[in-house]
């Protein structure tokens, strides 16, 4: 099984994202993950075409967007896409998501902005940033595998109602959804 990182028009730099696939991969184990090459302004320009940018909130609407990589990207059984975006976004019923996953596509987003002190007109933090990064990939990941929301405040599972949510949370799975993880995997093996 593998996991593609895709960067979409991301200033991220290229050590930051081998960084992100190292740490992606630590808690994703005997999983590969590798790294697709940065998709470009023309990408976004297509989507905006798709209608999910919604002009009035200046924010792109997260659902539309995980069926247009699913139409675009097509993954398999064998591999999950995890998309990586500089842009803010919202969903049904939230003024805006940090993440969102398409379990059933095989796919799932992160959205940078948000997870940025500059966002809230606070000096840049980039150890802070690189972990919420961290924390939303493997977040969105665990639901693109499966995962639903864990009890355990500090599970990167548990649900982030806020950013205080995602600074309170480890960056590892709590025992319980680890040992999913495990089984999940074990499950998986069996049928290839």
């Amino acid at each position: 099984m593998e996991v593609v990182l895709q960067p979409v028009v991301s200033k991220l730099d290229n050590n930051t994202i081998s960084t992100l696939a190292n740490d992606i991969s630590k808690e994703f184990e005997n999983i590969k993950v590798t790294i697709a090459t940065v998709a470009n302004d023309s990408n976004l320009v297509q989507l905006k075409k798709t209608s999910s940018f919604d002009k009035s909130r200046n924010q792109w609407y997260s659902a539309k967007l995980l069926v247009c990589f699913f139409e675009q990207f097509r993954p398999n059984k064998h591999t999950k896409i995890l998309f990586i975006l500089d842009v803010d976004a919202y969903s049904d019923g939230l003024n805006y998501v940090l993440g969102e996953a398409y379990p059933k596509g095989g796919l799932g987003i992160i959205y940078l902005p948000r997870i940025r002190q500059q966002f809230y007109g606070l000096k840049p933090n980039d150890q802070l940033f690189y972990g919420r990064m961290v924390k939303e990939s493997v977040h969105e990941l665990g639901h693109v595998f499966g995962f639903v929301h864990c009890q355990s405040p500090r599970c990167l599972m548990h649900f982030s109602n806020s950013l205080a949510d995602t600074d309170t949370k480890g960056r590892s799975f709590c025992s319980s959804c680890k040992d999913k993880y495990f089984k999940l995997l074990v499950e998986h093996m069996k049928k290839y």
